[in-house]
C-alpha cells in the first residue's frame, strides 16, 4: 500500500497569511507566526511514516521561494482550482495518480497537532472511505481518502462554521463509510492562538517554532 501525506499551505506574504489576526497582531506578526506554523507542521508531517509526503502550495510566483528553503523532500504540487474545496480535491487526483492508497491532507494551522491523530487517521482507511477530523471552529484540521471524491467538497461554503457537517452529509450521501476522528482546532483567530498558548505552555515539546516566537 502507498500512503501520502499532503500539507496545504501558501507563500507567505504581508496581508495574506493570518489576517483573521491582524487585528491583534502587526503584518509583519502574523507573517512570522504563519513561517514558523509552517515549519512545526512540515517537521511534524516528516515524523510520520508513509510512502511520499507532498506540499501542496498556492503562489503568485512562478516558484515559491520561501517554501522550496522549508520543504526539503517533500514533492511539490501547485494547488489548482477555484475554491478550497476543488483545490482539495485536485489534490487528492494528483496523490491518485501517483497510486496513492491512502491520502491524508492536513493544512498548516494546527502546529502542535498530535502525529497519533494522523496515524489514526491511516489506520481507520482500512476499514473506512472518508476520515474527518473536526476542528472547534465547525471546518476539520485533517481530511483522509481512499480514493478521490469530489461529491464531498460540493456545496460548501468555507470559512464557515457549517463546513464540517455540510461535509458529513456529503460523505453520507455518497453512501461511503465515514470515521470521525477526536476533536483539535485551528489557530486563525484570537481564541485559537489563546489556547494554543496556553497548551504550549503544558506541552513543552511540540510546535518548538511557534514556542520560539511566542516565548513560551
Amino acid at each position: 500500500m502507498k500512503k501520502f501525506l499532503i500539507v496545504f499551505a501558501k507563500e507567505p506574504k504581508a496581508g495574506k497569511v493570518k489576517t483573521r489576526l491582524q487585528g491583534y497582531l502587526s503584518e509583519k506578526m502574523c507573517v512570522k507566526l504563519y513561517k514558523a506554523f509552517l515549519v512545526d507542521t512540515l517537521e511534524l508531517a516528516r515524523g510520520i511514516k508513509c510512502f511520499d509526503k507532498v506540499l501542496a502550495y498556492a503562489s503568485t510566483r512562478r516558484q515559491p521561494e520561501y517554501l522550496k528553503t522549508i520543504a526539503g523532500g517533500f514533492l511539490f504540487y501547485k494547488q489548482t482550482g477555484s475554491d478550497l474545496g476543488e483545490r482539495m480535491h485536485n489534490a487528492f487526483k494528483f496523490a491518485g495518480r501517483m497510486d496513492s492508497d491512502k491520502t491524508v491532507l492536513i493544512g498548516s494551522d494546527s502546529p502542535n497537532l498530535p502525529a497519533k491523530y494522523i496515524k489514526e487517521a491511516y489506520g481507520r482507511l482500512d476499514k473506512n472511505d472518508i476520515v474527518l477530523g473536526p476542528s472547534r471552529d465547525g471546518g476539520y484540521y485533517l481530511i483522509g481518502l481512499k480514493e478521490p471524491c469530489g461529491m464531498l467538497f460540493k456545496g460548501i461554503k468555507w470559512s464557515s462554521g457549517t463546513v464540517f457537517d455540510n461535509t458529513v452529509k456529503n460523505a453520507e450521501n455518497t453512501g461511503k463509510k465515514l470515521s470521525i476522528l477526536e476533536q483539535w482546532y485551528d489557530v486563525d483567530d484570537y481564541a485559537g492562538l489563546a489556547l494554543l498558548k496556553n497548551d504550549l505552555e503544558i506541552d513543552k515539546k511540540s510546535a518548538p517554532c511557534a514556542r520560539e516566537l511566542l516565548k513560551i
